[in-house]
């Protein structure tokens, strides 16, 4: 039996210890404030993320569905306070188990855990590695906004060396990607969600792959800031509740978050491909990959019509409006194989095959784990979605272990036998081999 089904195992032991102790989860009703104050405290020293979990469930379930996720913002503002954010990650895991809309919603509960960690006078970087990789990452977003928020303001010189401040600490490509994606969060929340502000200020960062990132986290936070539920929510509870440096969240030289209307127009109902088609050019691959979401709410997550209007997008990005189809399916399914595999099979064929890439790299955003989007790959049908899928996990396993090439290889011989090589392709370990590299638009 492999290590990740033992601890499957060993948490649902633990689950059901839990019941017997705490009661079962459809029968009790909220706890008075003081007690559950109190169990806080006790599982808390303890280290008892499933006691955790479970109450915070226990105490926002019965509210009616517009009320249960500030009733979970804020339990997890309480919790995440001090050098507790590994105790609140793990109670946030097990709440998902629990409640279905945590698990989809997860992201923006761990960049409020993330804002809520990181205080002035502690080291940045520390803080940052503390954060997991839990709900694609988001816990490493939130502790850059809380940073830039707390400041005084952010110039060109603290924009371009933070994330080297950050990887002295939390060295590795990967979380170089989640400090520079997070830069793009937080200068957009900054400035009040100025999108083209926050932008042009991702632009002082040094090089194309860290400008790159950060531009993808100023439309992300676009995306989600924009969405019912989305991160105003979060923002307001954290200034209601001092929890970034001043109380009431005043002008920091110019800076404000969540004060007021946004100070940019985050979407048009009238055009399913906004902001991206006022766009300059050079900002157009970070925001088509992340125009999925505004799409398909737009389409009531109709996939193929959403594909119509990925169609519509010019032709040298459009393969990036697919992939954030398949980033989508994969939140969208709870991570559910077979019904990403359907929705990414509509559409034109030859930018099919960047779905499959979306919803495979998502696969392996959220756990950091290769071998999540090997298994998806794994079921792929046979031809050029799968091949590209393999070749995704493959890149992804570069941006893990940069400068271990024998890590690459190993986790690469995990793929299937007429994937293997496509990995190693994506991993940078051999030239293309036959067939590859497929190019977006042609058959």
């Amino acid at each position: 039996m492999n290590t990740r089904k033992l601890l499957t195992l060993a948490s649902v032991t633990v689950l059901v210890t839990a019941a017997v102790v705490y009661g079962g989860p459809l029968l009790d009703r909220p706890l008075p404030q003081d007690e559950a104050q109190a169990l806080v405290t006790d599982a808390a020293q303890s280290g008892d993320t499933v006691a955790l979990g479970r109450l915070a469930h226990r105490q926002c379930r019965s509210l009616p569905a517009a009320k249960q996720q500030p009733c979970y913002e804020e339990f997890f503002v309480e919790l995440s306070s001090g050098e507790r954010v590994r105790l609140a990650l793990g109670a946030l895991t097990v709440l998902g188990g629990l409640d279905s809309r945590v698990a989809l919603e997860g992201h923006v509960y761990v960049h409020l855990i993330g804002i809520r960690s990181w205080q002035p006078g502690r080291p940045v970087g520390q803080v940052f590695s503390s954060c997991t990789g839990l709900f694609q990452s988001g816990c490493y977003h939130g502790v850059i906004q809380a940073y830039l928020t707390a400041e005084a303001g952010v110039d060109s010189a603290r924009a371009a060396t933070l994330c080297d401040v950050i990887e002295a600490d939390a060295p590795g490509r990967w979380l170089r990607f989640q400090c520079a994606h997070g830069l793009g969060h937080g200068l957009s929340m900054i400035h009040n969600w100025d999108l083209p502000r926050a932008l042009s200020e991702c632009d002082w960062l040094n090089t194309d792959w860290d400008r790159q990132s950060c531009y993808g986290g100023a439309f992300m936070e676009n995306a989600v800031a924009s969405s019912p539920g989305g991160h105003h929510a979060p923002a307001d509870l954290l200034a209601a509740r001092d929890s970034i440096a001043n109380a009431d969240h005043t002008e920091h030289e110019g800076h404000e978050m969540g004060s007021g209307p946004p100070a940019f127009k985050m979407r048009d109902a009238a055009d399913a491909l906004y902001p991206c088609s006022i766009m300059e050019r050079k900002y157009l691959a970070g925001c088509y990959q992340l125009q999925g979401g505004i799409i398909l709410n737009r389409v009531n997550y109709d996939f193929e019509a959403a594909m119509t209007e990925c169609d519509k997008a010019p032709d040298f990005v459009r393969h990036e409006c697919y992939l954030s189809l398949g980033t989508n399916s994969s939140g969208f399914t709870g991570q559910n194989t077979k019904r990403s595999i359907k929705h990414c099979s509509y559409g034109n064929p030859d930018y099919q095959p960047w779905c499959f890439v979306g919803v495979a790299k998502n696969y392996v955003d959220l756990t950091a784990e290769p071998e999540d989007g090997m298994a998806f790959c794994r079921e792929v049908p046979e031809g050029k979605n799968r091949q590209q899928c393999f070749v995704a996990v493959g890149e992804q396993i570069r941006v893990l272990h940069m400068t271990d090439a024998p890590t690459r290889e190993r986790l690469c011989a995990t793929a299937a036998e007429d994937g293997r090589d496509a990995c190693r392709y994506g991993s940078a370990l051999i030239p293309p081999p036959p067939g590859l590299p497929l190019i977006p638009g042609q058959p």
